[in-house]
């Protein structure tokens, strides 16, 4: 008997019992959601929110009293109180006040009467003032002592248009001087006779009905959406041709406090 077939029938056994068997191979479901990196570096991958202690953007109006402090480089003194109403904006805030002001005299300006000398001012008055203020930087900010509550802190740059209504002036006027009177740049001679009984001894009415106003200052706001606004104005000559102004170059110091809703 031969032992040819027998081996041959054993090393093909053999054969087959050292060839591994064939894994079965898994879907690759993700293939079709893969990105090479250099692309992906070249998308925007996310945002990040700004953090806020109060959105003043998804307000709907502001409303606040105002305190001001004028330095109008004479001698007498000027206090000015009202209200202010702010409606914001994605970019910047658009303002409208209205105020009362209180001159009164000081001790210099008490001597500077028995002088033939007189300094321009402007007697008590109203005051219209329209604005915007542009956010230039903001950001949450930490504040001292610790218990305090963290606040938004917003920086501005105010302009402004502000004009003058003296009580009483336009006595005597017919309505069509009274109309002109009202748009005019400067007081008329009507209007500061009648103020002659109304300004201070030591004082020459200016004639100035309007003027530019520049400025800057901040908005701090709480979280529930009460806010105090210090800011420091100055008056811009601009206009003194027009409106035959002496009081040029002065500044107003104010506080605004209020609430957005």
């Amino acid at each position: 008997m031969s032992l040819l077939p027998i081996a041959g029938a054993l090393l093909l056994s053999v054969s087959h019992a050292e060839e591994p068997e064939e894994e079965e191979e898994t879907p690759d479901y993700l293939s079709r959601h893969r990105t090479p990196f250099g692309v992906l570096a070249k998308r925007t991958v996310g945002t990040a929110s700004r953090p806020v202690a109060f959105n003043w953007r998804r307000t709907n109006v502001h409303l606040a009293a105002t305190g001001d402090h004028l330095f109008e480089l004479n001698n007498f003194n000027s206090l000015r109180a009202g209200g202010m109403a702010r409606v914001p904006g994605q970019n910047m805030l658009t303002e409208i006040g209205l105020g009362w002001v209180w001159a009164w005299d000081t001790p210099s300006s008490e001597l500077l009467a028995y002088t033939p000398y007189r300094q321009p001012g402007r007697p008590s008055r109203v005051e219209l003032d329209l604005g915007v203020a542009i956010p230039f930087a903001e950001g949450l900010v930490t504040t001292y002592p610790r218990w305090f509550p963290a606040v938004e802190l917003v920086f501005n740059v105010y302009a402004g248009f502000r004009y003058l209504f003296y009580p009483r002036s336009f006595g005597g006027m017919k309505a069509r001087e009274v109309m002109g009177a009202l748009f005019a740049p400067m007081l008329t001679q009507t209007e500061l006779d009648n103020l002659e009984d109304r300004r201070l001894d030591a004082m020459a009415v200016d004639t100035g009905r309007y003027g530019l106003m520049v400025g800057f200052g901040d908005d701090i706001y709480f979280a529930q959406g009460f806010f105090i606004s210090p800011r420091v104005m100055l008056s811009l000559p601009l206009l003194a041709p027009a409106t035959g102004t002496e009081l040029l170059l002065w500044g107003d110091l104010s506080l605004v406090v209020g609430v957005a809703l």
